[in-house]
């Protein structure tokens, strides 16, 4: 049985991992959301290592992964690279997951040596007033 990859652009976007880099005082958050994993873990890990290595005051940065819905063990080696560049600069590095994304990075072991805090997944908005879930038929 042959692999077969997203190839058309609408497979493509919804592939695509979303990330938002916001600075506040002396900390930066990179957010992402969606997949990652080696066909998209390029831009994210360029945000993270920018954050961790740049000339600015930055003290802490912190990695939000609670919208992501995967993320290969293979990029997990991110967080190491980040964490090491974070302690290099003299910088405090905190991931933020939940979920499955949580327990891949406890399999990992990688608790052991970056800061990995649990918490609770983002709250979808709620449907408009008269629209339901239900089917009724």
């Amino acid at each position: 049985m042959a692999l077969k990859f997203a190839r058309t652009p609408a497979e493509l976007a919804r592939r695509a991992v979303k990330i938002t880099v916001e600075r506040t005082g002396r900390t930066v958050s990179i957010a992402a959301s969606g997949r990652i994993d080696l066909a998209t873990e390029g831009p994210w890990y360029d945000q993270i290592m920018a954050a961790c290595t740049d000339d600015s005051d930055t003290k802490r940065v912190v990695i939000d992964l609670t919208s992501v819905t995967f993320l290969s063990w293979a990029s997990t080696a991110t967080l190491v690279r980040a964490h090491r560049a974070c302690a290099r600069h003299g910088r405090a590095l905190r991931v933020l997951a939940c979920g499955p994304v949580l327990a891949c990075l406890h399999m990992t072991h990688l608790d052991e040596d970056v800061t990995i805090t649990a918490t609770t997944p983002k709250v979808k908005e709620p449907l408009p007033h008269g629209t339901s879930s239900w089917l009724i038929a």
